[in-house]
């Protein structure tokens, strides 16, 4: 849940247009329920620009390749129906 959780939070920043101060206050708000560090959020967060050619390269895991791949299409409105429902494969 966590992953879908980061890929939600890229989408809303890529939809606005990375604004700075917005990374931070959805890592912070992701890692209060994800029990995960706000720099690790923020980490994964990254892994998803790097994915989606925004960055260069980074360490994104094959889970997060594999997350982008099946919904990184979706509008960040679809995501959040996925996150709230819990239904994802």
């Amino acid at each position: 849940m966590n992953e879908l959780r980061c890929l939600l939070a890229f989408k809303q920043l890529e939809e606005a247009g990375f604004p700075r101060n917005m990374l931070t206050q959805l890592a912070k708000d992701i890692a209060k329920i994800s029990g995960l560090t706000v720099g690790s959020v923020k980490s994964k967060i990254g892994n998803y620009k790097s994915v989606a050619g925004i960055t260069g390269h980074s360490n994104a895991s094959r889970n997060t390749v594999y997350m982008y791949s099946q919904y990184g299409h979706l509008t960040s409105i679809k995501l959040r129906e996925l996150v709230n429902s819990g239904e994802y494969y």
